[in-house]
């Protein structure tokens, strides 16, 4: 197959650099892993003209859009990384201009903006149009065609991947002197792991701008607390591997959130602190692959952080059971999966 690919922004040094090595392959959802199976993977080039313009995301993607209705013809299906990239192109094939079938890898359809006025119109709209729709987890699958009343025969399951050769249990774990948690987005639940982390330890967390807000407004005084932002994979890699703990605490919210950090520090090996909540409920098993904790629970984080830091090595099976267990998320079984299903809708398109 012929396969383009549409990213929310210009994706190409992101290529680039997963392609030299300088990245995890998960960096660009499949795009490499296909190309390895043997089938033609291709983005919309960087705009000679106009760069500093066309590469802001709404230009790119309109951008991006005229350039899938010229390569159309020329390409058996359209993968589509996240819901935003895809509504241009989603309005030409309404209207006509654009015949590929598209298939939308889901990322946060369900977050609550999407879900509620001018937004949730659109996309009622216009994801009909879609030939095929990924969700990450189980919990999202079941609930986005009833919540956009689209067709539940064109829903999929693919998991989140992860490149288990970037994160490989490669060296000891451990040896630093402080605990930490990593992640973006709304679906966080930083307050929790404050409130519960114990006294006297250092915890480093790595995030964006909207949780570093609300950590520095959580943290009691005296709190050993770093926060990082925008660091790049290898120091963070690093800052995984050195880490005496590593926790992932999440709110319950109906969209993807806190999988990559979970699945890149089971693949080192890591048994990773991670809160029981529906969204995933397909990535762990408490206790055999992972350490479970309640939402929102505060006595339940700080009983198995405590626990953990006082004897790591009662965990360590954990660890070893993580890193096999996170092969079945490699980007390799993603890159299949996504291109079955590319194969299915271009099989039922020429039917």
């Amino acid at each position: 197959m012929k396969i383009l690919y549409l990213f929310p922004t210009d994706w190409n040094k992101e290529i680039a650099d997963g392609e030299a090595g300088a990245v995890p392959s998960h960096r660009v959802w499949g795009y490499a892993d296909v190309k390895k199976m043997g089938h033609e993977a291709i983005v919309c080039p960087t705009p000679k003209f106009f760069r500093r313009r066309l590469t802001k995301p709404v230009p790119w993607r309109i951008y991006q859009a005229l350039y899938a209705v010229w390569k159309q013809w020329s390409v058996d299906c359209i993968f589509a990384v996240n819901e935003a990239s895809v509504l241009p192109v989603l309005i030409l094939k309404k209207l006509g201009i654009l015949r590929a079938p598209v298939v939308i890898i889901s990322t946060a359809i369900m977050h609550v903006r999407n879900r509620s006025g001018k937004r949730k119109a659109i996309f009622s709209r216009l994801l009909p149009e879609a030939e095929a729709i990924v969700s990450l987890s189980t919990m999202e699958r079941d609930a986005i065609w009833r919540e956009f009343n689209l067709r539940e025969d064109r829903q999929h399951l693919v998991h989140m991947l992860v490149d288990v050769h970037y994160f490989k249990p490669d060296g000891p774990l451990g040896g630093g002197d402080y605990c930490l948690s990593a992640g973006t987005n709304e679906g966080r639940d930083y307050p929790t792991l404050l409130k519960a982390f114990p006294k006297g330890e250092k915890l480093i967390v790595v995030t964006d701008a909207y949780n570093a807000a609300i950590i520095e407004k959580t943290k009691e005084p005296g709190m050993q607390v770093e926060v990082l932002q925008a660091m790049p994979i290898s120091k963070l890699k690093d800052l995984y591997r050195r880490a005496r703990a590593i926790i992932n605490p999440i709110g319950e919210v109906d969209f993807a959130s806190g999988h990559t950090i979970l699945l890149e520090n089971m693949s080192l090996g890591r048994p990773v602190i991670v809160s029981k909540v529906r969204g995933m409920q397909d990535y762990f098993e408490d206790g055999v692959t992972a350490i479970g904790v309640k939402p929102y629970d505060v006595e339940d984080m700080r009983r198995k952080l405590r626990a953990y830091l006082d004897n790591p090595d009662s965990f360590a099976e954990i660890g070893a059971r993580a890193t096999e267990w996170a092969r079945r998320f490699s980007s390799e079984e993603f890159a299949r999966q996504l291109v079955e299903i590319g194969e299915s809708v271009v099989r039922a398109r020429n039917a």
